[in-house]
């Protein structure tokens, strides 16, 4: 970001990026500059822009230009915790899954039919009884909108209090996946080792499988981690110091809210099949459970402490009235807004995304205001 003027007549005048070629573009702001970077690259920005706290920016040799301390600070996020259960005739399995999302979904390596579709033509009779179906479905569901493919799979959640938190807002929120996923999902984007967590990865999370996960996800976490430098390099990536669990606080709610989940699952209605909780074969050993009995608090602990995994809802980090004003604008700094998550005083008692989205639209109908114009002609119907 281009920042011109001294202490109390700074003012962005532009932005400065480098293109895919290596080279560096400068694009100058006729009025504002609008940072929508996300509460990660929102503050790195700044900072590497020189707006931020003085003596974390001049230890990395980048110029202060606006000591502004609370740049990066107060990061927030939701944590869940993913309970799986043997679900026979519940769960939906990941072939089914896969055959729902029609033939192209099937084709090698990773799945039964030809890489090329113009081997089809000799297909086994099985194969091609397996493809009519799969188009079937995915011709039902382009059709009328229905069927498996249109499920997000996140097929139910609840919004709670648990009676431990404050009482502006709930507190917890409990969701439902209908299907146990796959050894890809677990590991990259779970970030968990199913072969140190399952005692039989391969038969757990098998092709026909049929699971279930309950996640389990306090939405009021009073732990605040930080967005830091690493270097005055652009292009490293910043130090994010999430700090879970930093304040105890936090994990006796989230104890109580996997307490909550686990009723959920022993209450499921007769005519279902939930098999028994499946614990980290490591932990089990460790508490000495046995399965099907109930979890300890001190169990429930480590799985949270080892296996909580992110909601990806980072906020806060240039929250409104530290950083921002209610106008969105650069405290200190004219012509220059942030719009996105980073914004929020505080993370919300849910997901994020109509949240981000409402600030984007709020940013809009402000700037249109300040400037003179109508959204109607940038939005909207033509013609």
């Amino acid at each position: 970001m281009i920042l011109e003027g001294g202490p109390g007549a700074l003012r962005a005048t532009g932005v400065e990026y480098r293109a895919s070629g290596g080279e560096t573009v400068v694009v100058e702001a006729a009025r504002e500059v609008i940072l929508s970077a996300g509460a990660v690259g929102s503050p790195q920005i700044l900072m590497l822009s020189g707006v931020g706290p003085k003596q974390d920016l001049e230890a990395l040799g980048v110029t202060c230009r606006l000591d502004a301390p609370e740049v990066g600070k107060h990061l927030k996020d939701h944590l869940q915790v993913g309970l799986l259960f043997p679900a026979p005739g519940a769960g939906i399995s990941m072939s089914q899954m896969g055959l729902s999302m029609g033939p192209d979904a099937l084709r090698a390596p990773a799945g039964p039919l030809p890489a090329d579709p113009a081997d089809d033509a000799d297909l086994p009779e099985e194969l091609a009884g397996l493809k009519a179906e799969a188009e079937r479905r995915v011709a039902e569901w382009s059709a009328s909108g229905q069927g498996l493919v249109s499920s997000s799979l996140y097929e139910a959640c609840a919004w709670y209090s648990t009676g431990l938190g404050d009482h502006h807002t709930h507190d917890a929120q409990v969701g439902f996946f209908v299907c146990g996923y796959n050894r890809d999902i677990w590991q990259n984007l779970l970030r968990v080792n199913p072969d140190t967590y399952f005692d039989d990865a391969d038969a757990r999370l098998a092709p026909d499988a049929e699971t279930v996960i309950i996640l389990a996800n306090p939405v009021q976490p009073r732990s605040e981690g930080e967005i830091l430098l690493a270097s005055a390099d652009p292009l490293d990536p910043p130090d994010i110091r999430m700090n879970y669990y930093g304040d105890p606080y936090d994990m006796q709610v989230m104890v109580g809210v996997l307490r909550r989940a686990l009723d959920v699952m022993a209450h499921w209605p007769a005519h279902g099949k939930i098999g028994p909780l499946v614990v980290p074969t490591a932990l089990a050993a460790k508490h000495g459970y046995v399965s099907g009995e109930p979890p300890s608090d001190a169990l429930l602990e480590d799985l949270a402490r080892h296996y909580s995994f992110t909601v990806y809802h980072l906020t806060s980090t240039c929250r409104m009235g530290s950083v921002v004003d209610p106008s969105l604008r650069v405290m200190g700094v004219a012509g220059l807004r942030v719009a996105d998550a980073s914004v929020m005083p505080n993370v919300t008692s849910g997901n994020t995304n109509a949240p981000s989205i409402m600030i984007g639209e709020k940013a809009a109908e402000l700037l249109a205001t300040e400037h003179g114009t109508t959204l109607k002609e940038f939005v909207g119907r033509r013609g």
